[in-house]
């Protein structure tokens, strides 16, 4: 280029302003329209599923499409229509789970009115509970029940209500998906609050226990009662903190018997302090993700934009740098510099998911790599220090195509 008399910062200088451009206009969107137009989606998703209960059943697991009735399939093909491993309670009768069917393949639809489920089941099993009169003399008397088997069986449901309605977006809008950067400050800021006080909560609740807490009533003998004082620990420190207390003298006074009744107590209450301190922490560590997944997608907006410029910065000097590498090379390296920027974003994201790292370290490690990574291309380009062929390339491919026919010859 030096030769040429073209400087490369010249020639990037247009393509710079294009991109700075293009970056503002990738985070207006992502700020402001891509929260709108997926608010707009959840809501017409869920409305769909409310319209097209065969959209919401899913594999292995148990969904309720219609009003009174729990289906789990082992497989829904994707056409959403055929089934396999079908398993349905029907709970219209309100008397719990006495009417089963069972069938290893169906096919489910709707009338084009959308008023009747029609499910057509194959080869299965139908199992129902008869309903008796209360006998109060023998009220755990067994019920009889009904089995049939049936080759084919239709199963007719009928729907209420199931027209496309729209649903009302105030159910969606809260989502971390459906907010803009400022809205997200502010849910990031009321969740931390929320989390304040909940931690706040559990810490009150685990050192506001006393040493026998209504416990005491056991020590029948009233001398024995009066060696006890019967006041909460937690008050007595509060009256004189600088008060100690022997609690082998106090464990000594009891006989055997009630000796074994405190140990007994002792553990009861130490394995339900930590299964409160074991569940309180699943719920502050819901909390914290919860705060993260609204930081992360917070960082992505700022991420994705400034993605722009450090793959310009990288795609520019590159252009210049192999040169008489055709199209097709300098579309391989791009694609691979991208698929590594792709991977570290990723495999970060999902620790930052997991609270190993803070979202302002794990959201940007992948542009902190690339920015140093275009600015040496850059500055090397621009020096004209650094020139790639695609005889480099030939040249690395020679020399393994020589190293593996060597291999073969060997063998």
């Amino acid at each position: 280029m030096k030769s040429g008399g073209v400087s490369l910062y010249k020639i990037m200088y247009p393509l710079l302003i294009f991109n700075i451009i293009i970056s503002l206009g990738a985070f207006y969107f992502s700020n402001n329209l891509l929260p709108y137009t997926n608010l707009k989606m959840r809501s017409l998703l869920f409305s769909i599923q409310q319209q097209r209960p065969e959209v919401n059943i899913r594999n292995g697991i148990f969904t309720e499409p219609v009003d009174n009735f729990s289906i789990k399939v082992d497989r829904k093909y994707r056409n959403n229509n055929t089934l396999e491993g079908i398993l349905i309670y029907d709970h219209r009768s309100m008397g719990g789970n006495n009417n089963v069917t069972t069938a290893k393949a169906g096919n489910i639809k709707i009338t084009e009115d959308k008023s009747i489920l029609i499910m057509e089941l194959y080869d299965g099993y139908r199992y129902e509970e008869l309903k008796l009169e209360k006998d109060k003399k023998t009220p755990n008397k067994s019920r009889p029940h009904q089995q049939s088997k049936f080759k084919r069986q239709t199963v007719y449901i009928e729907l209420d209500g199931l027209g496309l309605d729209r649903s009302n977006e105030d159910l969606f809008k809260n989502g971390f998906e459906m907010l803009n950067n400022n809205q997200l400050v502010n849910a990031i800021d009321s969740l931390r609050i929320s989390l304040h006080d909940r931690e706040y909560d559990i810490y009150y609740n685990i050192n506001k226990y006393s040493l026998f807490k209504g416990q005491v009533e056991w020590l029948n003998q009233s001398e024995e009662q009066k060696k006890i004082a019967q006041t909460k620990v937690e008050q007595i420190y509060l009256d004189n903190p600088n008060k100690s207390f022997n609690i082998d003298s106090i464990f000594n006074s009891l006989n055997d018997n009630q000796q074994n009744k405190v140990i007994d107590f002792a553990l009861n209450y130490s394995r339900s302090a930590k299964q409160y301190v074991e569940v309180t922490d699943q719920e502050v560590q819901g909390y914290e993700r919860w705060i993260v997944r609204h930081q992360i997608e917070w960082h992505r907006k700022y991420v994705l934009s400034i993605a722009c410029l450090l793959f310009y910065l990288i795609g520019a000097p590159l252009g210049a740098i192999i040169r008489k590498g055709g199209f097709g090379l300098p579309v391989i390296i791009s694609v691979f510099i991208f698929l590594i920027y792709y991977i570290i974003s990723i495999t970060f994201e999902k620790t930052v998911r997991e609270l190993v790292l803070p979202p302002e370290i794990g959201m940007w490690i992948s542009s902190a790599i690339l920015l140093p990574i275009g600015g040496f291309l850059t500055l090397r380009t621009a020096l004209d220090t650094m020139r790639i062929s695609s005889h480099f390339y030939v040249r690395i491919a020679s020399i393994f195509r020589r190293k593996h026919k060597g291999k073969e010859e060997i063998k």
